[in-house]
């Protein structure tokens, strides 16, 4: 989705996705680590994230950051979080977190256990490095250099020299973690993607890519919607939006391609964001921002595992 500078009117916080008053994003989860962990007085947390969140939009409007998205600890939600992913994390294996924001995924790791030597974090714009330790007041725990700034989607030369090839390396990711990411780019984007992301993946058996991303019952591209619905040069910018079957097609066609054998697993969550604008117990500013979403949107939760 993103080619070349932020486009014109982007910034304004006039968009919908601007949410100028917190309502349910700081949620108890956000709340417990933002106290336990980074050590945020209660009295101080609103403006300690309505100012982090004003410079993660001063870096790249991305709707997601508008929204507070960044409070959310997507992996944490997924089904193989507790029983899989983190006992593994406890027992010395390494992550590697793609599309990482402000790092929300690798710090909930790290308060639920896991040794934070062992966790990497990687996103388009270095400077999310010193806003996440701005946001987790947490220099002291995180190494440097566990933050590693890539465009998944650069010219093969400049991926090949760049930190996620050199500073990590081909097959030396036991798990690999992607939390509303794939879903930002076209089919062609995301199956380049996924192919870089296979061959930075352990070739042990059972190493796991695991997320969760926007899908749809109707699985296609989707035109974006202003401010990001053309490119520099004027033409048409699209998402691809799957289903499970699609899905699956996507990740086998990565895997032929790389000859690594896969097993794939994806299923559609049951609407609850989707429907919420009829529900009468929220207030009328969050009806409004949920009813933004397409009827047939659902979050899609998946795994793809080395065979």
């Amino acid at each position: 989705m993103l080619e070349g500078p932020v486009p014109d009117g982007a910034r304004s916080v006039a968009w919908p996705w601007y949410h100028h008053i917190l309502t349910t994003e700081l949620t108890p989860d956000a709340r417990k680590l933002l106290a336990a962990y980074s050590r945020v007085p209660p009295d101080q947390m609103e403006t300690h994230v309505y100012r982090i969140r004003d410079k993660a939009w001063g870096i790249f409007p991305w709707p997601c950051v508008g929204e507070f998205w960044f409070l959310s600890f997507g992996l944490a939600k997924h089904p193989l979080y507790k029983n899989m992913v983190l006992p593994r994390l406890k027992a010395g294996q390494i992550l590697l977190d793609v599309g990482a924001c402000l790092g929300q995924d690798v710090r909930k790791c790290i308060f639920d256990g896991a040794p934070p030597a062992n966790l990497y974090a990687s996103d388009l714009f270095p400077e999310y490095e010193d806003l996440a330790y701005d946001l987790w007041r947490d220099q002291d725990r995180v190494p440097p250099g566990h933050f590693l700034a890539e465009n998944i989607l650069a010219e093969n030369a400049a991926f090949t020299s760049g930190p996620l090839m050199t500073r990590l390396g081909p097959g030396s990711v036991d798990i690999i973690t992607m939390t509303m990411f794939l879903h930002i780019f076209n089919y062609e984007n995301q199956l380049r993607t996924a192919i870089r992301i296979l061959r930075l993946l352990s070739h042990k058996p059972g190493s796991l890519i695991i997320g969760s991303q926007a899908g749809s019952i109707n699985f296609g591209e989707q035109t974006l919607k202003p401010p990001f619905h053309r490119s520099e040069a004027g033409t048409k910018r699209t998402v691809f939006r799957h289903n499970p079957e699609s899905f699956e097609r996507l990740w086998k066609e990565a895997g032929q391609v790389t000859g690594i054998p896969l097993r794939i697993f994806a299923v559609l969550q049951a609407p609850t964001d989707c429907l919420a604008a009829s529900d009468p117990t929220l207030d009328s500013a969050v009806k409004k921002r949920r009813s933004l979403s397409r009827p047939d949107t659902r979050r899609l939760f998946f795994s793809v595992m080395r065979t």
